[in-house]
């Protein structure tokens, strides 16, 4: 009953459904994501564990805010936490901000790309090449990438 409060104490009891609530509390979720977004902009620290509850959710709703967030956020790594909401909310992302996601600076990020980024377009075949064969990339995205690529991997 407390997530419904505007005050802080609402405000934390949304971030605590957010990380141990069920289905069931999904619109106090949303509902705490968006007051958050609206009241304290794109960059809010309370909007990590926001974003992590609306992925863990599934909160398909919650899509257009996740977005919003993954554009106008000035953090990396909340950035890549609205990417892997997207990724479990948004039934475009394969297609939308999978594909922008594969240049992120955060290996996360990328990582995340590599899983659901759709082959279609000939700029992400290219990139996850790249990924694949850089010397430099982080084990965990050339594994995702392999998995997309490698010679098990269904054809491209």
């Amino acid at each position: 009953g407390w997530a419904r409060r505007p005050d802080p104490l609402g405000a934390a009891a949304g971030r605590m459904l957010a990380c141990r609530g069920g289905a069931q509390d999904s619109d106090l979720v949303l509902g705490a994501l968006r007051e958050a977004v609206m009241g304290e902009g794109p960059d809010a620290p309370t909007l990590w564990t926001l974003v992590d509850g609306a992925g863990r959710l599934g909160i398909a709703c919650a899509a257009p805010v996740l977005r919003h967030v993954y554009r106008e956020t000035a953090s990396s790594h909340l950035r890549g936490r609205a990417a892997r909401a997207l990724a479990a909310t948004d039934p475009s992302y394969a297609a939308g901000f999978a594909v922008e996601c594969l240049w992120d600076c955060e290996e996360t990020t990328r990582e995340i790309a590599a899983r659901h980024a759709e082959t279609a377009d000939a700029r992400v075949v290219e990139q996850l090449r790249r990924l694949a064969a850089d010397p430099a990339e982080e084990a965990e995205v050339q594994t995702a990438v392999r998995s997309r690529i490698g010679p098990d991997a269904p054809a491209v």
